[in-house]
């Protein structure tokens, strides 16, 4: 297979807070699938982002975890990394012209993003596109049939409707804008782009190569005033400063080794210091011991205290008890008269009526607390004398721990005094060499530009080339709307042939709307979701299968999102469906429909390998039935499962269930 030309997704790389996620593509099938809600879908979402989608929505996940992407792709065999900010689309977009590995050494290219859009001073990203893929830069009538409408230019987003079904669009009655008649329009003109019908074909393709051709002389200009000045400059070639960071590399090593082994060197020389390190260790044992005898002390003094504190309020209590009782029980002669009823009352025959205990139960309780008492006194005595010994003991302590430094800062100042120098010195030769390597790596850089810009020419140089022979090619032949849609047609009734619908006929391109038609039923008038899935596929994949047939204006790129949409997939599904619906009719709701459609897709891309050309398909669906996932295991790239039962991934970004936990 011949990778060189066209486009090839590489590697999909996020750049995480905790880490970076990859997915890895390669050409031919590429299968995503998984459990629901995992980041299959969000693959693809990415991908057109980064190939300059308008917008993307983000899962929480990935919004949480990840600072920014970048998509490594070949085009033509050139490597470009685009890297984008997924959270402001207006922002520039880098476009690196290096791999993944090598963006470290390289400029970026800023391109305007489809939000902002390019201008005479920066090219936008679908121009850098269009011009890497050597295709024509193209403005597209917005009412074809007036000779007086205005045009718009031709964008890579454009040619992203054919390229890329999303889960949305697969099956959908409004796949390809269908409803709007302005873009349906638009659409249109695009597909007579691709397919080089455009009535204005020609003249495009003849401004297009003017406009190129002064491009070309522009980077030219610009590219011998660069290479003039680093002559000049006798600035390195990118060869020279290679070796050269690869060499300081080397050194650097070397002298960090060097640096690690005199630190060794440093602390373990000595024994006296080690010696000194151990007596500094135990004496802070001792001190920390001391220290928590000093503190058990301190509470005790204070629990002790307030106990000491409630005891002799009891015995000031039972004291005054004891006065009280003495007095209440003394015989008292005298009357009074009653507060309520006002007769009168015999205060010595009322004290007759109470029972007033005897002292000795008092008595007891006293002693009993006045000997509790001497004993707390007691208790806080001796807690006292602990603390007043630890508080000797830690003076003494602190004392030799502070004797114990000062002998350690001495000998550590004379042990280390012969190195120092020698450190000092190998610390300045890694920040020299350091500096130097940074000089190096930006200088590298320059040069890279300066490659950049020969790419840049040659590529324009290639591209005016090709457009002049399709411009002669044109004059010469000019291909027919006509032709080209039957063409179309035998391709997609040999796909729905190998998906083996009931009811096969009329199968074919529509002349107004160059949408599909099955049974002469325009698309968009199928009642069968299930067949209309069947169909939306096949479209797209007819149109990648016209590269092999014609020179046409795309991509060898096909990415389609919930494969199995309105498709039952097991038995079971099929019955549900059947019952529901009216895919029974069409057949569509067999499994046996969605292991076809699987091998019709897979077919394409056995098409292009046989005939050495390079596609990409990406197919992304829920769960595959176990045959079908067996059948085509190798041309799995992710499997995900939200449980990560069989040590699969949980999900693109597969370390977000332990985060959540």
């Amino acid at each position: 297979m011949n990778l060189s030309q066209g486009l090839l997704l590489k590697n999909l790389i996020l750049n995480g807070h905790r880490k970076d996620y990859r997915v890895t593509f390669h050409p031919g099938i590429n299968i995503i699938y998984g459990d629901a809600d995992t980041g299959k879908s969000s693959i693809l979402r990415l991908v057109y982002y980064l190939l300059g989608g308008k917008q993307i929505k983000l899962d929480e996940e990935i919004s949480s975890s990840v600072k920014y992407a970048v998509l490594e792709i070949n085009i033509n065999g050139t490597p470009y990394c685009i890297s984008r900010d997924i959270f402001n689309p207006a922002r520039d977009i880098d476009v690196y012209s290096c791999s993944y590995l090598e963006i470290s050494n390289s400029f970026p290219e800023k391109y305007k993003s489809s939000v902002t859009k390019g201008d005479d001073q920066a090219k936008s990203f679908s121009e850098f596109l269009l011009e890497a893929l050597e295709l024509p830069a193209v403005r597209l009538k917005q009412a074809p049939t007036k000779d007086s409408s205005g045009t718009a230019r031709l964008s890579f987003l454009d040619l992203f409707k054919f390229i890329y079904l999303d889960q949305d669009d697969v099956g959908s009655t409004h796949m390809l804008n269908i409803g709007n008649h302005v873009l349906e329009t638009k659409n249109r003109e695009v597909f007579r782009y691709i397919f080089n019908v455009l009535d204005s074909g020609i003249s495009e393709i003849e401004v297009d190569i003017v406009s190129k051709t002064q491009e070309k002389t522009q980077l030219s200009n610009q590219y011998l005033a660069i290479s003039n000045f680093l002559s000049q400059t006798e600035f390195k070639s990118a060869e020279d400063l290679d070796e050269e960071i690869s060499s300081l590399d080397h050194v650097k090593i070397e002298v960090q080794i060097q640096l690690s082994d005199l630190n060794k060197r440093m602390t373990s020389d000595n024994e006296l210091y080690e010696g000194l390190k151990d007596a500094l260790n135990t004496i802070n044992l001792n001190i920390e011991q001391q220290e928590d005898g000093r503190s058990r002390a301190l509470r005790s003094i204070e629990t002790f205290s307030r106990l000491l504190n409630d005891y002799q309020n009891d015995i000031d209590k039972i004291e005054s008890s004891l006065s009280a009782k003495e007095i209440i029980g003394r015989k008292i002669e005298e009357q009074t008269s009653c507060p309520v009823c006002e007769t009168i009352i015999d205060i010595g025959d009322i004290s007759e009526k109470f029972d007033i205990p005897s002292d000795a139960r008092l008595k007891v309780e006293l002693t009993s607390i006045r000997r509790r008492s001497r004993d707390l006194k007691q208790l806080i005595f001796d807690n006292r004398s602990d603390l007043d010994s630890a508080n000797s003991i830690l003076a003494e302590l602190y004392l030799e721990k502070n004797k114990a430094r000062q002998i350690m800062d001495e000998e550590l100042a004379n042990s280390i005094s012969p190195y120092l120098a020698e450190r000092d010195a190998i610390v300045k030769e890694l920040a020299q060499l350091g500096e130097r390597r940074e000089k190096a790596v930006h200088s590298l850089r320059v040069r890279n530009k300066q490659a950049t810009l020969a790419d840049q020419i040659e590529r324009l140089k290639g591209t005016i080339e090709k457009l002049k022979i399709k411009l002669d090619e044109l004059k010469n032949d000019a291909p027919s709307l006509d032709n080209v849609l039957k063409d179309l047609g035998v391709d997609i009734n040999k796909f729905i042939q190998k998906v083996k619908i009931k009811n096969h006929y009329g199968v074919g391109i529509d002349e107004k709307t160059f949408f599909p038609k099955v049974r002469n039923i325009e698309y968009r008038k199928i009642n069968s979701g299930g067949l209309r899935t069947i169909v939306s596929i096949g479209y797209l994949a007819s149109i990648l299968l016209q590269k092999l047939r014609k020179e046409t204006n795309i991509p060898g790129l096909l990415m389609i999102d919930t494969v199995g949409k309105f498709l039952g997939k097991t038995p079971e599904d099929s019955d549900d469906a059947q019952n529901e619906s009216s895919n029974d009719v069409d057949g569509v709701a067999d499994p046996e429909k969605y292991r076809n459609l699987f091998d019709a897709l897979v077919a394409v891309a056995e098409e292009f390998d046989d005939k050495g050309k390079l596609c990409q398909i990406i197919l992304v669906d829920n769960d595959i039935p176990r045959d079908v996932a067996y059948e085509n295991k190798g041309f799995e790239i992710s499997h995900y499962r939200s449980n990560g039962i069989n040590g699969l991934p949980v999900g693109l970004i597969d370390d977000w269930d332990s985060i959540t936990r």
